[in-house]
């Protein structure tokens, strides 16, 4: 076991570090950070659209993060980047324990961890299988794997309590493995499984009664307004499934076909529980695009956008990768390993097909693990980035210019950012308020009031091509400051602060 642990926290921490990596404030995290910092202090953000508008209510994400703040006294940044490690290592011991239970010994198991760990995009619904932002999807994700390890293993509590706790950080996530695996177990008799489960819904609805701080009243029974259809269409169409591209439909397909081909192939070896759920979830996956079409699409239902149940197409995915490499194990020649491991990367055309090869090549073999870590290293190596560089020395300067020189309600306004990220670094970075940034447009999902002063103040402003205006416009707006790139410095006025990538104007 020793040499296990070893294994997978070798694996934790090159897929940390090296490949695929970790971001923070480079997505997700521009919208989860400020809504943090108000939590732990509600004298920050006062005046920022984001922050004021939480969607925290049915997660303990918050409560912990904050609470860790508080006893600890660091920042979030370490605070979540140790909870992301922490259950990125979880997700692989998961996936280990799947491997185990599917009948694989040390080395392959360890390969099958390695393998999962490099991760890959699901397009369409726009999820990772290893998320790269400290976010709770990211957190509740590996708990699942965990589960359906620790079903594989027959050890119902355990999982039950995996469940739980994915559940109590990330509802929308769970319900796929929750369906499957209660039902398998309400079938079976399992009855220790449900005491997880029922403890963590008692927990969440408590951590929801008593919740503090705003929240924007949520309608349930109701559909989605015409102008709220068509913001969410234009700013986060991948939840509407009828605007996915067709080519997306049939790599989805091609995928629940390796998934199930490679379950059929090893389902004699499989324990009734594993071969139960390795079949359930990929089908329930691949269900969840039309129920969130008929719900969504058709009903138009307002839950649904928050909801998001065509995510569960992640587990076509991930079923195509675990079946496929158990079916690739168990294979009898070298060509039937390698099309079981290639095919999985090469459909999303994430570049991760090469691995196959050398993987397939050594699968049977007592160095089969090593395969994955060097290739880990090496995939950076050849000059791929995973994702791009969002910090730079000079906003970092403007951040910290901004807290230490302006006041804490201070309203900033960058009229020339466009489609830029950098707004929302700066916003998490110096605690103040934004006026609006394209990042914020992706709650058009979770309130109402939110997407229609969004829109208003984005299609006013940076919406369109850029066009500088007069200070006391900018002023009229509610901002008190205006940052724009250096290019774009104004000749009619000095900036208070400056750099060579921003130029900073205090508002008349």
């Amino acid at each position: 076991m020793r040499l296990a642990f070893a294994g997978l926290a070798s694996f934790a921490l090159l897929g940390y570090f090296v490949f695929p990596g970790h971001t923070y404030l480079q997505s997700d995290t521009q919208i989860y950070l400020p809504m943090l910092e108000r939590a732990a202090d509600p004298a920050l953000l006062t005046n920022d659209l984001i922050a004021t508008h939480p969607h925290l209510r049915y997660t303990i994400f918050d409560e912990v993060a904050v609470g860790l703040k508080r006893a600890t006294g660091a920042g979030f940044e370490p605070i979540l980047g140790a909870l992301q490690f922490a259950s990125r290592l979880v997700g692989l011991y998961g996936v280990f324990l799947i491997g185990t239970a599917a009948g694989l010994e040390l080395a392959g198991a360890l390969f099958l961890a390695g393998l999962f760990g490099l991760g890959t995009v699901i397009i369409g619904p726009a999820v990772l299988t290893v998320e790269y932002e400290p976010i709770p999807r990211g957190m509740a994700l590996p708990l699942l794997l965990l589960a359906v390890g620790w079903s594989g293993h027959q050890r119902w509590r355990a999982a039950g309590v995996a469940l739980g706790i994915a559940f109590l950080i990330h509802p929308p996530t769970v319900w796929p493995v929750w369906l499957v695996v209660a039902a398998y177990a309400l079938w079976r008799r399992h009855w220790p499984l449900f005491w997880g489960l029922g403890a963590s819904i008692l927990v969440l609805f408590v951590a929801a009664k008593f919740q503090v701080g705003e929240s924007e009243p949520q309608a349930f029974w109701a559909t989605v307004p015409p102008d709220l259809e068509a913001l969410q269409r234009m700013r986060a169409s991948y939840v509407w499934v009828d605007m996915w591209q067709a080519r997306w439909w049939l790599q989805h397909a091609a995928l629940l076909a390796i998934a199930l081909g490679a379950w059929w192939r090893i389902q004699a070896a499989l324990n009734p529980a594993l071969r139960t759920i390795l079949l359930a979830l990929p089908l329930v996956g691949a269900a969840s695009l039309g129920a969130s079409y008929l719900l969504l699409d058709v009903a138009k239902w307002i839950v649904i956008p928050q909801v998001q149940p065509a995510r569960a197409l992640l587990w076509v995915t991930a079923a195509a990768i675990l079946n496929g490499a158990l079916a690739a194990a168990r294979a009898a020649n070298w060509s039937e390993r390698f099309a079981w491991l290639l095919a999985p990367f090469w459909l999303p055309g994430n570049g991760l097909w090469w691995l196959a090869a050398p993987a397939a090549a050594g699968l049977r073999t007592r160095w089969a693990w090593a395969i994955i870590p060097v290739a880990m290293c090496a995939y950076p190596y050849f000059g791929v980035r995973n994702h791009p560089n969002l910090h730079t020395a000079e906003m970092a300067e403007v951040s910290a210019w901004a807290q230490q020189n302006t006041r804490v309600e201070s309203v900033f306004h960058f009229p020339d950012a466009g489609l830029a990220l950098y707004p929302g670094i700066f916003r998490a970075r110096s605690l103040r308020a934004v006026w609006v940034d394209r990042k914020g447009g992706g709650q058009v999902n979770f309130a109402y009031g939110l997407a229609k002063e969004w829109w208003r103040r984005y299609d006013a402003t940076i919406g369109r091509a850029y066009q500088p205006q007069p200070l006391a416009t900018y002023r009229s707006l509610g901002a008190d400051y205006i940052i724009v790139q250096r290019p774009h410095a104004r000749a009619d006025a000095q900036p208070v602060f400056a750099n060579h990538g921003y130029a900073v104007y205090a508002l008349p």
